[in-house]
């Protein structure tokens, strides 16, 4: 997917998380928290549960949005969940972590608060 803006990431973000069968995956409560504040829906935490828990409760998605933080610990993680949902035949969709790269945010917590500018 492609993004003009992060206002824009933001908008297609919130529009995914929408869509029946879709989950946007991220590593904690204060991830949560952040995007909950965007307006973001079916937010899915993995804090403390085992990669075949998550596996097993996310079997039946339509698509996974990994939402993992950019920092060693995060990659580690979102790249044992990529592969083992895709080996389950599970849709990943990755673009909305890659897009985050381009800026100076290492965790999902630490993404800007909706009101400073975000064009």
């Amino acid at each position: 997917m492609e993004f003009n803006s992060f206002k824009d990431w933001i908008d297609k973000l919130v529009n995914i998380s929408k869509e029946e069968s879709t989950y946007i995956v991220v590593e904690g409560k204060n991830d949560v928290k952040k995007l909950s504040l965007y307006g973001v829906e079916n937010i899915y935490p993995i804090k403390g549960k085992k990669f075949y828990d998550i596996v097993e409760e996310l079997e039946f998605a339509n698509l996974c949005v990994l939402l993992m933080d950019l920092d060693k610990q995060g990659e580690k993680i979102f790249s044992k969940l990529k592969f083992l949902l895709q080996r389950e035949g599970i849709p990943v969709d990755v673009s909305f972590r890659e897009y985050l790269k381009n800026f100076p945010y290492e965790e999902i917590e630490n993404l800007p608060d909706i009101k400073e500018n975000l064009l």
